[in-house]
């Protein structure tokens, strides 16, 4: 699917949240760093609204769930890729 996003918020080393709306169910990613020892702990979260997921709400939260574990894990491959 194609998403056309707006940033948000971008906090340097800290956060950045980005939107927008995709066949009618409009989305709301915010990705959060926090330096820790030895690394970066990386938290993520998204809220998604609109008819579509009233009309599913359960299998909505699946599709979320599933792409943000998916989100995460691309990252942790790819950090790890590069130390």
């Amino acid at each position: 699917m194609k998403v056309t996003s707006t940033v948000a918020t971008v906090k340097p080393m800290r956060c950045i949240a980005w939107g927008g709306p995709v066949n009618g169910i409009d989305g709301v990613h915010l990705w959060t760093f926090k330096q820790v020892g030895g690394g970066v702990l990386v938290t993520t979260e998204e809220s998604w609204a609109g008819p579509p997921v009233e009309a599913d709400i359960p299998g909505n939260q699946a599709a979320l769930d599933a792409g943000l574990n998916d989100w995460v894990h691309r990252l942790k491959d790819a950090a790890e890729a590069a130390s």
